[in-house]
């Protein structure tokens, strides 16, 4: 085809127009912005719609106000929140801060308001209720009788403490008790021997063990466990002043409830200081003290063990 010679001059008209059309739509968006914004202006800072200046000495308070998109092209007055904000430097107080000030400023304030309030306990509310008229308290001294009786009715149980009410785990020692009754039943005890000669029970040389009681669930339940020596002398008839006596020890390595009720007090003799010229008469005793205090042992600790029982029940 022939070209046209007109074509560029055409073209240079259409970019013309085209920068025309865009100018004209940036000056229209920019003048809608800045009506939107002088208007919003003008409803924070009275006079600035008409170009007049915000003076330094207007209210101390202004109001922020928040308008929705909904009403911004609409003209329609919205809902406001208004949030009151004191102005730096304008040195404005409300009366309640004034006040929320004050006692901090007098140093003593909460003191002070505290020693006003006077007594607040229960003793002076009950005077005042009573105007004086009610009894003052008095300590009362109780009888022996009444005692008793107080504290069975704060114990949980027989055998148990005035606390423990519940009757729950408790655990009480009888060791010294059990060691004094012990001595009680064996000092003093005498075993015939062959040949005129008598052996006793001198003392107990050692005490090992406890005896104690527990409740649980309040039911009593007792026990003991002893490791006992006994010491004995034996004396024969025609033994003069001079002629010391035959010595030894018994000695039983476990006496407890168990060994009482399978009839199995084990138990060894011995002789100290073994002589020549005595060893008819040595072996005379041991053999009365080895047959002749099973039956003794045996009964001993089951009365231990029958008070001990009666103990765990409340008894003496």
């Amino acid at each position: 085809q022939p070209r046209d010679p007109h074509r560029p001059c055409a073209r240079r008209l259409d970019a013309a127009n085209g920068t025309r059309v865009i100018g004209n739509a940036v000056s229209a968006v920019a003048r809608t912005v800045t009506g939107r914004f002088k208007s919003t202006l003008g409803r924070l800072i009275p006079g600035a719609r008409d170009g007049e200046p915000s003076s330094s000495s207007a209210a101390p308070l202004t109001d922020l106000r928040e308008e929705s998109p909904a009403t911004a092209h609409t003209g329609a007055r919205p809902k406001r929140k208004v949030v009151r904000k004191v102005k730096k430097g304008t040195g404005a107080m409300t009366e309640a801060e004034k006040k929320a000030e004050a006692p901090a400023a007098n140093g003593d304030g909460a003191a002070k308001a505290k020693k006003d309030k006077g007594p607040v306990g229960y003793h002076y509310w009950h005077q005042q209720a009573n105007q004086g008229t009610a009894p003052k308290a008095a300590p009362v001294k109780l009888s022996e009788e009444e005692a008793d009786k107080l504290a069975k009715q704060m114990s949980g149980g027989v055998g148990l403490s005035s606390w423990n009410q519940a009757g729950t785990w408790e655990e009480r020692g009888h060791t010294d008790w059990a060691k004094a009754r012990v001595e009680e039943l064996v000092v003093g005890k005498t075993v015939d021997v062959r040949g005129g000669g008598a052996a006793v029970v001198k003392e107990v040389k050692t005490f090992k063990g406890d005896a104690t009681v527990v409740m649980v669930r309040g039911k009593p339940r007792h026990g003991f466990d002893f490791d006992v020596t006994l010491a004995w002398e034996c004396t024969f008839e025609g033994d003069g002043e001079d002629v010391k006596p035959v010595k030894g020890t018994v000695h039983i390595p476990e006496a407890s409830r168990d060994t009482v009720d399978d009839d199995e007090v084990e138990y060894t003799v011995k002789v100290e200081d073994r002589k020549t010229d005595r060893r008819s008469q040595e072996d005379a005793a041991y053999d009365a003290l080895k047959g002749g205090l099973r039956t003794f042992l045996r009964e001993t600790f089951g009365t231990i063990d029958k008070e001990l029982l009666a103990r765990a029940n409340g008894g003496a």
